[in-house]
């Protein structure tokens, strides 16, 4: 009997090393399996960004990009106009908020700078009551008043500022404020 169980103990010792042996195996072979799928994932990631910047050009150092358009919150403060020529200077103009999602995107990044009074390139300086963007004269189809505005206090309220809840407010045109100049970036 003694033999016997000798057999059946080394047969099962066998088995098990050899079992665990094909485990270890397989689990280094699906390893290796999804390291190759990795770098070849990694390969097509970094020849997509290489044809990416290729194809769109980057911000200036301190602008921010955004869908096609490159955004600089400036602090220094300055009268509208001022800020105006200042964006132009930077081959800009004040931020043209084309849509909600334009604006949230500005109103996420105003909460990281804890400040929400800056210029935006509206005014109805022409006429009064109808808001145009300075860069292209386009009437605003997209607007974020506050409750109550455009209000035109004093009747000296020709343009607009993102102000509380980040929301937009007609202000004095004088008035000297942080401005957001946009510029769009253009394909090579």
């Amino acid at each position: 009997m003694t033999g016997y169980l000798r057999v059946v103990f080394t047969l099962y010792l066998v088995c098990c090393v050899a079992t665990q042996e094909c485990s270890k195996y397989h689990y280094e072979e699906q390893i290796l399996s999804k390291v190759v799928r990795l770098e070849h994932r990694l390969e097509m990631l970094e020849e997509k960004t290489n044809n990416e910047e290729k194809d769109c050009p980057n911000c200036p150092d301190g602008w921010i990009k955004n869908k096609g358009s490159c955004y600089l919150f400036v602090e220094n403060k300055l009268s509208f106009h001022a800020a105006q020529a200042k964006c132009r200077i930077l081959h800009g103009h004040l931020v043209h908020i084309e849509n909600e999602t334009e604006n949230d995107f500005l109103k996420n990044h105003l909460r990281t700078l804890k400040d929400s009074r800056f210029w935006i390139g509206l005014t109805d300086s022409e006429t009064e009551g109808v808001f145009k963007w300075i860069d292209d004269s386009s009437t605003a189809s997209f607007t974020n008043w506050i409750p109550g505005h455009p209000d035109n206090i004093g009747k000296g309220e020709d343009c607009v500022e993102i102000y509380i809840s980040f929301k937009w407010n007609d202000r004095d045109c004088r008035a000297t404020l942080k401005y957001i100049c946009e510029k769009k970036l253009k394909l090579t």
